[in-house]
């Protein structure tokens, strides 16, 4: 019975140092699954690669050059491709401000264009009024820029301007006093 006693100790040790190793393995972590014990204990997983702290600082350091080298690389990449943008950028910058230069001399040109053709509408327009109010009797005309609210003193005196001064006499002697002043001081106005 002696005999049999020892090979059961040797067991029961084997069997209590393996539960505390296994108890061991989970408690730091470093394994965390049934299926990851069966893994180490069959040595499908890599027993050496336990921890990250564990490994060699050299092999961290030269992964961190590694890494370094990379973001050198895409710094450098992205810094040219930026450099080419800000150039881009630029040049069409250029680009703009000459077109915008352009459109605002065109559209001096046409707003020019435009005050001439509305000059030319309005001289036509009062030489046809001049032509009316040469034509209808003085007293009549008189009355009716006097009275006319849509013309302003001043489009009359411009129209009185383009009548014959016969009819623009005759005309005048027929508004009143006050009134002819105002249009006598337009016109000398835009004599000048």
């Amino acid at each position: 019975m002696k005999y049999l006693l020892v090979p059961l100790l040797i067991v029961g040790m084997f069997f209590s140092f393996s539960a505390a190793l296994v108890a061991m393995l989970f408690f730091t972590k470093t394994i965390e699954t049934p299926q990851q014990l069966i893994q180490f204990v069959t040595g499908s997983k890599d027993s050496t690669d336990v921890f990250d702290e564990f490994r060699l600082k050299e092999d961290r350091l030269s992964e961190l050059f590694a890494l370094a080298d990379t973001y050198k690389t895409r710094y450098e990449i992205q810094s040219k491709e930026s450099s080419a943008l800000v150039e881009s950028l630029a040049t069409e910058s250029t680009r703009l401000l000459t077109l915008q230069d352009e459109l605002a001399k065109k559209q001096q040109r046409l707003e020019a264009l435009d005050d001439q053709q509305v000059q030319d509408q309005r001289s036509q327009s009062l030489d046809e009024l001049a032509t009316f109010y040469a034509k209808i009797k003085p007293a009549s005309a008189a009355e009716i820029l006097q009275q006319n609210t849509e013309l302003s003193d001043t489009t009359v005196a411009a129209l009185m301007r383009k009548l014959p001064a016969q009819q623009l006499g005759k005309i005048m002697s027929n508004m009143a006093p006050d009134f002819a002043a105002k249009i006598t001081k337009l016109m000398q106005d835009l004599a000048r």
